[in-house]
């Protein structure tokens, strides 16, 4: 991390216009009229190994000019310290090592208090990120990718993790008045902020480009993302089994020992990036996006990053019935829903996506527009208060 010394305070600095037509704040100037890029810092709660929408954004940024550094906790201590790709740098924090849920919680506030320097621009990415108390910013943003307080209740239910659950709601609402904008990434989500917390949003989806591959339709699926739901991953198994599909498995997550000590010999590629993104899909014909309805997430409407990643690579997805994403995935052909539990059901909707082709019709420019709206409404807002 750069010595915060060598930061200008944004207090006494404003945003100079790059070219004619173009708002972005790439660079901000001192009253002396030195010229300084503008630092932004992105603050996510996992390893980022991988966390596809946070990369996305910082890449968007760095190609805009700025100065991009991605924070991100290493719970487990097996990734690397710092990694730079794409322009950006991510900066990994070790706690102690931590195994039940009141150490967790824990761990997590050191992280994040552990995490110096001053920016110009904080993005908050879920609202267990926002305890940070040494990062200074101006101005900041919150990035909502799902209910983060519906987490602590996802695999169990205890006194402990409903407690959790109420102090993060009671977080969020006590913050919101912290944050110059609002990023959700569905609909379903933004509504239900706007509906139980007062704040509108703006929704951008986890869209990318399409890149498709061709398949080899070697009857392969994966699941590549967070693993954190055991009972998803052991439906997606059995299923392979009914059928002979064979699951190939990539990510970290709170599942991941549990996982490969029940099942040793299944398929598991570790922890991956965006960059390692291309070669694990060339390997699959489907993707799994399976979840619980049960989950506060789901029913409120989360669409999974891994869908949209799968369609920009020309794989079908099997996602979950009578749920949003279902709903979403069908009405735009992303691929076949079956109902969470049901095997059978499951089996065939894997059969099914596998004849399916995907054609995608959402771009990534489209809201790479409205995430660069959000950041330099935020920034011109201290021009405007300047001027």
């Amino acid at each position: 991390m750069k010595d915060s010394r060598n930061t200008v305070n944004l207090q006494s600095i404003m945003p100079v216009r790059i070219s004619h037509g173009q708002r972005a704040s790439k660079y901000l100037q001192t009253a002396s009229g030195v010229r300084k890029m503008a630092r932004i810092c992105l603050v996510v709660t996992n390893g980022c190994a991988p966390d596809p929408r946070v990369e996305r954004h910082a890449r968007w940024l760095v190609e805009l000019g700025y100065d991009v550094t991605i924070f991100a906790w290493d719970r487990e201590h097996t990734l690397d310290v710092k990694s730079k790709r794409n322009g950006y740098v991510i900066q990994r924090t070790r706690t102690s090592k931590a195994k039940s849920s009141a150490s967790i919680i824990r761990q997590k506030k050191r992280f994040l208090r552990s995490l110096k320097g001053q920016y110009d621009l904080i993005i908050h990415n879920d609202s267990d990120s926002i305890g940070t108390k040494n990062l200074d910013a101006p101005f900041s943003i919150l990035d909502l990718h799902d209910i983060a307080h519906a987490w602590p209740i996802m695999q169990k239910t205890s006194l402990l993790r409903r407690i959790l659950s109420s102090r993060m709601k009671r977080t969020l609402r006590k913050n919101v008045s912290r944050f110059g904008g609002f990023l959700t990434s569905s609909p379903g989500l933004s509504d239900y902020f706007d509906r139980e917390f007062q704040f509108k949003s703006t929704v951008l989806l986890n869209v990318r480009n399409s890149s498709p591959l061709p398949r080899p339709m070697t009857k392969k699926i994966g699941f590549f993302g967070r693993i954190r739901d055991y009972d998803a991953m052991v439906l997606l198994i059995e299923s392979c089994k009914k059928i002979g599909f064979s699951p190939i498995f990539a990510g970290d997550g709170a599942c991941v020992d549990r996982l490969t000590k029940n099942y040793p010999n299944i398929d598991y590629r570790g922890p991956f990036d965006e960059n390692d993104l291309n070669e694990l899909m060339a390997e699959i014909d489907v993707m799994y996006a399976l979840y619980n309805p049960e989950r506060e997430n789901i029913r409120r409407g989360a669409l999974p990053v891994k869908m949209f990643d799968a369609a920009a690579f020309g794989r079908p997805t099997v996602t979950t019935a009578n749920t949003p994403m279902g709903e979403f995935c069908l009405k735009n052909k992303l691929g076949t829903v079956a109902t969470f539990g049901d095997v059978d059901a499951i089996s065939n909707a894997i059969l099914h996506a596998y004849e399916l082709d995907v054609v995608v019709n959402h771009a990534e420019e489209d809201e790479q527009k409205k995430f660069m709206t959000v950041i330099e409404s935020i920034l011109d807002t201290h021009q405007e208060g300047s001027s």
